[in-house]
């Protein structure tokens, strides 16, 4: 068979057959990465792995059930995703693998990550490191991780018309969620028995369409919402967490409630583990395809959290089970938002410390917020609108604003907005950033506490939030867990805080919300609400605070500042409404790139007059081809013209 002289001429080694496959009707265990597998013998991990086919439930008992590929490890039942390898950096490892598989099977990943140059993308990480192992065979690698980081490591299976090994973006089917997580502590570091880990996988299969159309379905520790692992803290606790997209996709991880410490990045090559003065602040981290990040964070308000992907595609009824009911809801203009969420969403509940205080209430500024519905703005499909009160009357019930009124608080001073919902549909509303109690969070039935859960605010209903901004910074509100396309019909705005005394001057503090506008899945880009917004005209020798805010439902911008076709300088100086630290917030040109969910503040002084460019470029997201009839949509950018005299 002309793969198997393939497969020998990329192994390590190959060796006897030793068993037959395995039958699929085996039901796989869920990985939590607790435990690392293997055991220590004369100062070396052995591990024995099993590679076998499974059934697998990441939409719970009732969901649809698949037939995967599984690694199994030291005579235990198969999980998915597969188990965790743990040693500090120098330690030996010795690893079988069993292929009970009925093909041909290549792992790649296991081998020490100093040997290749970074990058973030998957084939030239893994180049030149498979294990190749022929159905009913064993294989066996061993080597030295001397590189600290966090890794992954992935098998597929070879089908006999394969003429090289695959890389990892062509896995469908069974091999989606065959993936295992690689750990390598520095030296003289002991491993944290409460850290979290949460591998990112995909899945998808060619003959269940609604397995990739109009999303492929992705995972968190090979589970979906609402059967993720549920996370349990307490007040003051300090939490880590290792996070690792293993999927081929792009995913901007958002925290709700909390600002979490980015301590190290990294890829599959390597990761950078930031100095203490250099660790910022953030609450929506970008990982793209084959990166990591290890968080610290530590809770300080009770009451029920989430943390997920910020992409609509992921974390939405898109991602139910394929064939369940709502599995399509996306084409649906309105519906109930109880079960809205699906994906990459992990529930998380913190609890108050024993004989903690409550602060009195405080007097407290109050606005009034509206929604307003503009009807065939969107062809058939209506605009929405956020509006606050100004006056005495409250706006027309068809008044249009997008993006919504900004919504200008004070650091420190108690406030009360009040949100009135005059839609058909009931809303649930996000302070996206923001620190605030629980129950005022904005996702429907899961913000407050197990027992005393916020519902979404129901039709021709009102919902008083209560909150005291910590900090000042660049935020923004919008709706959350809508059920269509909601949040890109105009549910959004910006929200601004402002140190006591100061108020936002509109000439030298800019805010742009970059969003996407439409009643439908794939939206056109916009700037502050139009596809074209009007020129700029500033003064030389004058700061100014532009405020970028990022809320569309699925793609990435990239904002540059241009002086005809050279980048200009600017200094960037807060992300996500935190102040970056001093060695982030030097002086750059290099352009701004913003996941859904980021925001950045940088401050530009032109120092002569002169025509510039604030550019903002659009990736959208790539459909699985050859899948998808609908061909990948070029890289859309919108200019404004800036006159500085």
């Amino acid at each position: 068979m002309p793969i198997l002289r393939i497969l020998r001429a990329t192994s390590i080694v190959l060796l006897v057959a030793i068993g037959a496959p395995a039958a699929a009707q085996t039901i796989a265990g869920f990985e939590n990465y607790r435990s690392p597998a293997g055991r220590m013998e004369g100062g070396t991990l052995l591990l024995s792995l099993e590679a076998t086919e499974v059934a697998w439930r990441p939409w719970g008992e009732d969901g649809l059930e698949v037939r995967v590929n599984a690694f199994a490890a030291g005579g235990s039942a198969p999980r998915v995703p597969g188990p965790l390898i743990r040693v500090t950096a120098g330690t030996p490892v010795h690893v079988t693998v069993r292929n009970s598989l009925v093909k041909p099977l290549i792992i790649r990943g296991l081998r020490d990550r100093g040997q290749a140059p970074g990058t973030d993308q998957m084939q030239p990480a893994f180049r030149g490191d498979s294990l190749a192992i022929a159905p009913g065979e064993t294989g066996e690698v061993r080597f030295t991780p001397n590189t600290p980081g966090t890794f992954f490591y992935y098998g597929r299976a070879i089908g006999d018309n394969d003429l090289v090994p695959p890389v990892f973006f062509g896995a469908e089917r069974g091999d989606g969620p065959f993936v295992g997580v690689l750990v390598v502590d520095p030296p003289g570091t002991v491993a944290l028995a409460d850290e979290e880990i949460f591998l990112i996988t995909k899945w998808m299969d060619r003959s269940i369409r609604a397995s990739w159309d109009p999303e492929i379905k992705v995972m968190i520790n090979g589970r979906s919402w609402p059967y993720t692992q549920r996370l349990s803290y307490t007040v003051g606790d300090s939490v880590r967490w290792r996070v690792i997209n293993a999927s081929g996709a792009y995913h901007p991880m958002h925290l709700h409630g909390f600002f979490f410490r980015v301590d190290a990045r990294g890829d599959q090559s390597r990761e950078t583990a930031f100095p203490p003065d250099n660790r910022r602040l953030a609450v929506t981290e970008q990982l793209l395809p084959a990166e990591t990040m290890r968080v610290t964070w530590v809770p300080t308000e009770p009451g029920n959290w989430i943390f997920h992907c910020h992409l609509m595609r992921h974390m939405s009824r898109l991602q139910a089970s394929p064939g369940a009911a709502g599995a399509h809801a996306h084409e649906d203009s309105v519906a109930d938002s109880g079960d809205a969420m699906g994906g990459m969403v992990v529930g998380i509940t913190v609890k108050q410390r024993p004989g903690a205080l409550v602060a009195p209430e405080a007097p407290r500024r109050r606005l009034h917020l509206y929604t307003s519905a503009t009807p065939n703005f969107f062809g058939n499909a209506p605009a929405f609108s956020f509006i606050l009160q100004d006056g005495s009357a409250p706006p027309a019930l068809d008044s249009l604003r997008v993006p919504g009124s900004p919504i200008i608080l004070t650091r420190g001073e108690p406030s009360e907005i009040v949100v009135h919902n005059r839609l058909a549909f009931p809303i649930g509303v996000h302070w996206h950033g923001l620190e605030l109690e629980s129950f005022f969070d904005g996702v429907p039935d899961w913000s407050g506490s197990p027992g005393g859960v916020r519902p979404a605010v129901a039709p021709g209903d009102s919902f008083v939030v209560r909150m005291t901004p910590p900090r000042a910074g660049t935020f923004m509100y919008h709706v959350h867990s809508e059920s269509g396309h909601e949040l890109s019909q105009g549910l959004h705005g910006p929200f601004l805080v402002m140190e006591p005394g100061q108020r936002p001057d509109p000439e030298t503090d800019r805010f742009f919300m970059l969003a996407s506008l439409g009643g439908d899945i794939d939206p056109d880009p916009t700037v502050n609400g139009v596809a074209q917004p009007p020129p700029m005209e500033l003064h030389a020798r004058t700061q100014y605070r532009f405020r970028f805010a990022h809320i569309s439902p699925n793609d990435i911008k990239v904002v540059s500042l241009l002086s005809g076709e050279q980048l200009a300088p600017w200094r960037v100086v807060a992300k996500d409404g935190a102040d970056l630290p001093f060695e982030q917030a030097r002086v750059t040109a290099a352009p701004l790139t913003l996941g859904v969910g980021e925001t950045y503040d940088a401050l530009w002084s032109p120092r002569t007059a002169g025509d510039y460019i604030l550019r903002v470029t659009t990736r959208f997201p790539t459909p699985p081809p050859p899948f998808r009839a609908v061909a990948a949509r070029p890289p859309h950018s919108v200019e404004i013209p800036i006159r500085v005299r």
